[in-house]
């Protein structure tokens, strides 16, 4: 096997193993939701605490002090840093979860997938034209795929909670927060700085709200497996294994594995929670998932970082 397959080969598995886990991430969160008295501020307390807490620690250890703090030196990026640290990192937490606890974790992946149609309509309306026909059809998938998800074919009634749809389009536009804002910092600071103390700064604005040593689950060694996996695996080595792959595999590539998440969490969700959907709602996933594949196609390239809240 030549070196370059073997590249292309190790970056395909680390990038779809990553997309799996953050899959997992929010059926894990559901099955916490139905078998313990946690709330949804506990968990986001919980997580983004400690994921910020050992993100800065190897960033600190592999990429030195100065690298790691370089985003508090001037007073304009720790600025920009603490508001997507806010609204970014904080919102798409918050309304992830919460779409979860009012419905099930495929449901609030699918719909945190339709957030293009929120970037495709403000860059339209910043630049002040039309949006492209490659666009207009990820528009077209994302909203019929939605009306077909949270109908099923029965327009008299919501298949979906008026509440979890509520949140599904908070979390699609937080979702389109995070892939806007922080742009500059990224390209400025580098992505794994950024993402450690979003983390780690919504982290401990959540603890004010709800401390993560206050209300959590039952102590048991089912509990700490869960909770560890939701941390370690499922966030900050998805983080990493995403990072490592950037750089071995074309963007197009990257955009295509993307695909695995929800799939991934919908399949979870039906073979091993119970969620069903019928023929109708399928449709409507298969549209909404294929606004990945639309936005995949090589001469339809956008500058933004695919965010991710599991």
């Amino acid at each position: 096997m030549s070196s370059a397959k073997h590249l292309r080969n190790k970056g395909i598995i680390l990038s779809l193993t990553s997309q799996i886990l953050w899959g997992t991430t929010g059926n894990v969160a559901q099955y916490l939701f139905s078998t313990t008295h946690i709330t949804v501020n506990w968990i986001i307390s919980f997580r983004m605490i400690l994921a910020g807490f050992i993100l800065l620690g190897f960033t600190w250890m592999t990429k030195g002090l100065k690298y790691t703090t370089a985003v508090w030196h001037g007073k304009k990026s720790a600025i920009s840093l603490l508001i997507f640290s806010i609204f970014g990192m904080l919102g798409i937490q918050l309304t992830y979860f919460m779409t979860i606890k009012y419905s099930n974790a495929a449901t609030a992946t699918i719909l945190q997938f339709t957030s293009p149609v929120v970037i495709i309509a403000y860059v339209a309306i910043r630049h002040r034209k039309w949006p492209s026909f490659l666009e207009m059809i990820t528009v077209l998938f994302a909203v019929v795929g939605t009306f077909l998800l949270i109908t099923q074919g029965d327009l008299s009634t919501l298949s979906v909670p008026l509440t979890a749809l509520i949140w599904g389009l908070l979390l699609a536009a937080s979702n389109s927060l995070y892939i806007l804002m922080p742009i500059k910092l990224l390209h400025d600071f580098g992505t794994l700085p950024i993402v450690a103390w979003a983390f780690f700064i919504g982290g401990v604005i959540m603890n004010f709200v709800q401390p993560a040593w206050v209300g959590g689950p039952p102590v048991s060694w089912a509990n700490f497996w869960i909770l560890l996996f939701m941390v370690v695996p499922a966030t900050v080595f998805a983080y990493m294994m995403e990072l490592l792959s950037i750089p071995l595999l074309p963007p197009v590539t990257i955009s295509l594995l993307q695909a695995a998440e929800p799939i991934s969490a919908t399949l979870i969700a039906v073979f091993f929670m119970g969620v069903s959907f019928n023929w109708i709602g399928v449709i409507g996933i298969v549209l909404v998932i294929g606004t990945v594949f639309v936005e995949a196609i090589p001469y339809h390239k956008k500058p933004v970082i695919k965010p991710k809240n599991g």
